[in-house]
């Protein structure tokens, strides 16, 4: 008898620690913690949070994501600043300021392919370039060589920044609209360059899991 139940105990213990490390597996497949910064080719307010269609029904953005914390199946991707740009329907690229290796770039074309803001039929990696950001008292730069944003926040009565709350989707936490004073892109590539002033911008915050998806 006694023999009978050290068995069964051992039986236990072996599905308990089969169980404990296929949560822990699942839980860590992939998140990420971000500050998300953008400018698009749409009239002010950018009508996507609010479901509205495109202008002109197109959209042509470049992205700016301050990665806090990220990891995705078990690659650590956290403290990178990318770059991301492209049109809604077409190819997006991304471009990463600090050196990463390979598993790190493969993990963040898959990680962001899964998110995907910006729309696109594929997302490729662009290379490592340096990436400059600013936010001074709310007027946002960030740039590379060949991309070029400036954003300005919208104002409320109170002389704070407008937060938009309730909207759809995890990609718009603490949503503040903002006017794309300068939005552009200049590659040799001619055809899939851009420039616009004056057009749709915002930033949040991202707080997301494989679990949202």
């Amino acid at each position: 008898m006694l023999k009978r139940k050290v068995s069964l105990h051992i039986i236990l213990l072996i599905i308990a620690f089969l169980v404990f490390n296929s949560c822990k597996v699942n839980k860590g497949d992939w998140f990420i913690k971000a500050s998300y910064h953008e400018a698009c080719s749409c009239n002010a307010p950018c009508p996507c949070p609010y479901g509205l269609p495109m202008t002109n029904s197109y959209c042509k953005s470049n992205s700016f994501i301050d990665i806090h914390q990220s990891n995705y199946k078990n690659v650590d991707l956290s403290g990178f600043k990318v770059i991301l740009t492209g049109g809604v329907g077409e190819p997006g690229k991304f471009f990463i300021a600090e050196p990463v290796k390979e598993e790190q770039i493969i993990a963040f074309k898959d990680l962001l392919t899964i998110i995907n803001p910006g729309g696109y039929n594929e997302i490729t990696f662009g290379g490592q370039v340096p990436i400059d950001f600013n936010n001074k008292n709310g007027q946002i730069n960030y740039s590379t060589q060949n991309i070029q944003v400036q954003l300005q926040p919208v104002i409320g009565n109170n002389g704070m920044p407008v937060v938009v709350n309730n909207l759809k989707g995890k990609l718009f936490k603490n949503y503040i609209p903002h006017l794309a004073i300068i939005n552009n892109r200049t590659f040799n590539d001619t055809i899939t360059n851009f420039q616009y002033t004056n057009k749709a911008g915002f930033t949040s915050l991202w707080n997301i899991s494989e679990k949202d998806h």
